[in-house]
């Protein structure tokens, strides 16, 4: 998650307009220019211009600058892609949807594009991005914290369970060995995180 959690601000308490997507030619140019800012972004770029971004997607260059007329408008429809796979799971039970979360996160973490922006967020070169990068995220871990009302409702988990804190620790782990260690977390650590994250903070019998 170009990560985000590291700042210690509340969530929105609305989500942030999303650009509505028309489909058709303009669907395919924002496509593109998503693409190329992302494979930029994975090459070590910290941020991106309209000239590089216009001669890797192939778009027209005043097609993108109309459209996209600085780098953070150019992150804001790449992240709008790149987070498109994360989903809210709903496996019916607290056990088994924190495990799908984590596994989920663990590998959406490990991406190349996801761990390039981390790094960078992580050196602070790029404050601007940044700041979109936190703006983008924080609607998409209130939609991941989904789980925590659900158990609730299922009295699974205790009625003062708090999201923000069961991200963190969810997060944190993961983003230690992909950022830090430059590793993919291990499929048997990623199941012992998920244990013991479900154990935490299970209701009492």
């Amino acid at each position: 998650m170009g990560t985000h959690l590291g700042a210690t601000r509340s969530p929105p308490s609305f989500p942030r307009p999303i650009r509505q997507r028309s489909g058709g030619r303009s669907e395919r140019v924002r496509t593109k220019v998503a693409e190329a800012v992302l494979s930029l972004l994975s090459e070590g770029c910290s941020s991106v211009s309209v000239a590089e971004v216009a001669e890797r997607s192939g778009v027209h260059r005043t097609t993108v600058y109309r459209w996209w007329p600085t780098p953070s408008d150019l992150l804001r429809e790449a992240l709008t892609v790149h987070t498109a796979r994360l989903t809210t799971p709903d496996e019916g039970s607290w056990a088994a949807d924190v495990s799908a979360l984590v596994f989920s996160l663990a590998d959406f973490f490990s991406d190349p594009v996801e761990m390039a922006m981390n790094a960078a967020m992580a050196s602070g070169a790029d404050p601007e991005g940044d700041e979109v990068q936190i703006e983008h995220w924080m609607p998409v871990m209130v939609g991941l914290s989904e789980i925590v009302d659900r158990a609730k409702g299922r009295g699974e988990i205790a009625e003062d369970t708090d999201a923000g804190t069961l991200m963190y620790l969810l997060v944190s782990p993961l983003l230690m060995h992909t950022v830090l260690f430059h590793d993919t977390p291990d499929p048997q650590l990623v199941r012992q995180l998920a244990a013991a994250v479900t154990r935490a903070f299970a209701a009492a019998p």
